[in-house]
């Protein structure tokens, strides 16, 4: 059930991955970062009605400690994230984000004591080696590209590490609740979280905050088909995640197979963005694909 909960995941983590290109090129990345669960809040609601609920006070300090480093911790990774693609081909972005599966192997070990395999090793070593090939395949072009894709690599890295460490401290939370209820929160939670540090961020920067949200309400209206396909997609995404990381032998399987996503998001980029993969690129993107089965089949 866990396998076919992540393959779920996985298509969902696809499309979605698709929409928010399209929707952050014409929104700006602090946005993004809020507009991506806000948009599946409603959804997430609608899911509270075909499961248990846990109030708040049926749940123990500890997880609410654990999610408050969670939300800071998603906040540095979400704006990584979008302002990545922002300035980057997803076809770019997208094989690098398959690291996550090295980072979440090295944060399983550490917080939640679960021990890779020598294979599991040898896989972590295949995707490096891919993402290598891929940065280098990048190096080459006009140099505003080469600057934005150097500075997409440096986002993806932050983006990696943070997400290796709140990826797994969601199994601990997860334990403690359910999947419903903890989706519920995080989103309810994350939110206003990233929408606070915005508004303190433009205020530090002196930008004149009445434009900011101005161009930001104009923008969401522009790109309302593609939010809404990200916010369908990230409800059914983080559900079937969640309940495949409660039932798997080993969260970090779950996580692997859904890196896999970067196959079909290549693909997509390519398709709708009229992108174009080179041959290292290609060759990249098949050694990152053959360390995912190693650590999805012998982690």
């Amino acid at each position: 059930m866990w396998f076919a909960l992540s393959i779920l995941a996985l298509l969902m983590l696809s499309g979605r991955r698709t929409a928010e290109k399209k929707a952050a090129t014409g929104i700006d990345s602090m946005a993004m970062a809020w507009l991506q669960q806000a948009v599946a809040l409603p959804l997430i609601v609608v899911s509270l009605f075909f499961a248990r609920f846990y109030w708040p006070n049926q749940l123990p300090i500890f997880f609410w400690e654990l999610l408050t480093v969670y939300i800071a911790l998603q906040a540095i990774y979400l704006y990584c994230y979008y302002r990545a693609i922002s300035i980057a081909d997803i076809s770019y972005v997208a094989p690098l984000m398959t690291l996550f599966s090295v980072g979440n192997m090295i944060g399983a070990y550490i917080i939640l004591g679960q021990t890779p395999s020598v294979t599991g090793f040898i896989g972590a070593a295949f995707i490096i080696a891919g993402a290598w090939i891929i940065a280098r395949a990048k190096k080459h072009g006009n140099k505003a590209l080469v600057a934005a894709n150097k500075t997409a690599f440096t986002l993806v890295v932050i983006a990696i590490i943070v997400c290796s460490i709140f990826s797994n401290l969601e199994v601990k939370m997860l334990q403690m609740s359910n999947p419903t209820s903890y989706n519920f929160y995080t989103s309810l939670l994350t939110v206003p979280f990233v929408i606070l540090v915005t508004v303190l961020v433009l205020k530090n920067r002196q930008h004149d905050s009445r434009a900011y949200w101005s161009s930001v309400h104009q923008s969401i209206f522009k790109n309302f088909w593609p939010l809404a396909i990200v916010g369908v997609t990230y409800t059914v995404n983080m559900l079937a995640t969640y309940q495949a990381k409660v039932i798997a032998p080993n969260q970090a399987y779950v996580g692997a197979i859904k890196a896999a996503s970067v196959l079909p998001v290549v693909i997509l980029g390519m398709f709708f963005f009229k992108e174009t993969v080179s041959r290292k690129q290609w060759a990249g993107i098949t050694c990152m694909l053959v360390g995912l089965v190693l650590i999805a089949v012998n982690l």
